[in-house]
């Protein structure tokens, strides 16, 4: 499949909130879609000013309430057979569009999940703790529900790999990420205390409430190799540490006011 893909056939869908430092070099790797569908949440920053030069996107305002939400309505916007899912800092290669365009010929799969190659500044690790996720699914069947502070998809079919990987690159401040944290380890708390089914063992550390941070650290730093990538090694290794330590200290206050009833 060459050229730019019709928007009956795929539409990509962002979600935004003062993505200036971000958004203008995701949509510089899109154009070969015929339609971007950006979902905002009332961004105060530049934003919507630079999405506007690009002429192949919709931008819808809606205030936000959940991730799932917000992602679900985007899908409403979506006329399309395919959706492609992004992160206003996804940076697509042309290994991986050339590759999105194979996958929109399978009959038999429902989705395709991509890894990612994570950069700090610019300059990628030797390795991440992330996990693929499904970001090119058939619109028919699929919907978004919240898992703590994030999203997940449910998924009507068969699922596939990607094999090319997308670029994270996500340049806005620390004081930005520090902001988000606050609310992001108060949401993975609540998550943890009610869930009563079966915890995967992430979860499982994450409720000893001191374990967690130590071995995330050691995990980042040893395990996933960052011990090698200079400065941008041990900074994306304390933000991953700092995040398990906001949810400790959530899970602990908890258990503290809980003492004194």
């Amino acid at each position: 499949m060459s050229g730019v893909i019709p928007s009956k056939i795929l539409t990509a869908l962002i979600l935004t909130w003062n993505e200036e430092e971000n958004i203008a070099r995701t949509l510089s790797h899109l154009g070969w879609l015929e339609k971007v569908i950006i979902i905002d949440s009332g961004s105060t920053d530049k934003t919507i000013e630079l999405i506007q030069p690009f002429p192949n996107t919709v931008i819808y305002t809606r205030k936000f309430d959940t991730h799932a939400q917000q992602w679900n309505y985007g899908l409403s916007m979506c006329e399309s057979e395919w959706v492609l899912s992004l992160d206003a800092d996804y940076i697509l290669t042309d290994a991986f569009i050339e590759e999105t365009k194979k996958n929109l010929q399978s009959n038999n799969i429902s989705a395709f999940n991509a890894r990612f190659e994570f950069l700090v500044f610019g300059k990628a690790l030797t390795g991440n703790n992330t996990t693929p996720r499904p970001v090119l699914f058939k619109k028919a069947g699929c919907i978004y529900y919240d898992d703590g502070h994030t999203q997940r998809l449910r998924i009507n079919g068969n699922e596939e790999n990607y094999t090319a990987k997308i670029l994270h690159d996500d340049r806005k401040p620390l004081s930005r990420w520090l902001g988000n944290q606050a609310a992001y380890s108060q949401k993975e708390a609540d998550m943890l205390l009610e869930t009563t089914s079966k915890l995967s063992f992430t979860s499982r550390l994450r409720k000893t409430k001191v374990l967690a941070p130590a071995f995330i650290f050691f995990y980042c730093f040893f395990i996933k190799g960052m011990i090698f990538n200079g400065w941008r090694g041990w900074h994306y290794t304390m933000q991953r540490t700092i995040a398990e330590i906001l949810v400790s200290m959530r899970l602990a206050e908890d258990k503290i006011k809980n003492d004194r009833k």
